[in-house]
C-alpha cells in the first residue's frame, strides 16, 4: 500500500511538471539554416500544434475540450493507435464496435478518463476534508480502476504563468502534398508529428514521441 501512495504522488507531481511546462515559456520559431520551409503552410501546422498545447494545458485544469476537433482529427494517414491504446478509446468512450480509432478519438477518451478521475479525487479529498484528516490508504487504492490505471486530479496553473506561451521548438517540418511531418521539442519530450490538410486546414493526425527529457 505504501507503494500505491509513492505511485500517486509520483502522478501527480509528472501532471503538474507538464502543465507548468506546457503554460511557462514562449515559442521558439526556426531561425537560421534549419530544415524548416517558410511558407504559409509551414507557419499555418506551427500554429495549430501551438494551439493544441494550448487547448490541452486549457482541458488540463477545465476538461473542455469543445474545441478539440479544430487541432486534432481522426484519419488513417496519422497512422494507427497501438492496440492497447485502441482498447483503452473503446473502454473510455464504451464503443466496442470502434474498430480503427484515430487521434482525435484518443485525445477526447483521455481527457475523459483523466475528469472521471479527477471528480473521484476531489470527492475524497472533500470528504477527507469535512471530517479533517488526510485521504486514507483505502481511499488511495480506490483511485486506481480495475485494469490498474489512475488518473490524478485535474492541474491548473498558478497566477504566476497565465498568459504566457507555450514552450515549442521546432526542429524539422516536411510537407508532402497533403500530408506533414514535424518534429519538435516540447521540453520533456522530442515529438514526430503528422498532420493532414483537410479542406485547407491543417490538423494533427498523429504524434510519436522520439525521445524522453531527463
Amino acid at each position: 500500500m505504501k507503494k500505491l501512495i509513492f505511485i500517486v504522488l509520483i502522478a501527480i507531481s509528472a501532471v503538474s511538471a507538464v502543465a507548468f511546462i506546457r503554460e511557462s515559456g514562449v515559442v521558439k520559431w526556426p531561425a537560421g539554416p534549419k530544415d524548416m520551409p517558410d511558407t504559409a503552410d509551414a507557419q499555418q501546422i506551427m500554429r495549430t500544434i501551438q494551439r493544441a498545447y494550448e487547448l490541452e494545458a486549457k482541458a488540463a485544469c477545465t476538461f473542455d475540450i469543445s474545441e478539440f476537433p479544430t487541432v486534432f482529427i481522426n484519419d488513417p494517414r496519422g497512422g494507427a493507435l497501438d492496440p492497447s491504446t485502441a482498447e483503452f478509446v473503446r473502454d473510455v468512450l464504451n464503443d466496442p464496435s470502434l474498430t480503427a480509432p484515430g487521434y482525435l478519438d484518443y485525445k477526447v477518451a483521455y481527457y475523459q478518463w483523466w475528469a472521471e478521475g479527477a471528480a473521484r479525487w476531489e470527492a475524497l479529498q472533500a470528504r477527507a476534508a469535512a471530517e479533517g484528516r488526510n485521504l486514507t490508504q483505502d481511499e488511495m487504492a480506490s483511485l486506481v480502476d480495475s485494469k490498474g490505471r489512475m488518473a490524478g486530479p485535474r492541474s491548473c496553473p498558478g497566477p504566476e504563468s497565465r498568459g504566457s506561451k507555450i514552450d515549442l521548438e521546432f526542429l524539422s517540418l516536411h510537407i508532402n502534398g497533403d500530408v506533414a511531418s514535424v518534429v519538435f521539442d516540447d521540453g520533456p519530450r522530442t515529438n514526430q508529428m503528422t498532420l493532414v490538410n483537410v479542406n485547407h486546414h491543417w490538423y494533427i493526425a498523429g504524434n510519436r514521441i522520439l525521445a524522453l527529457h531527463p
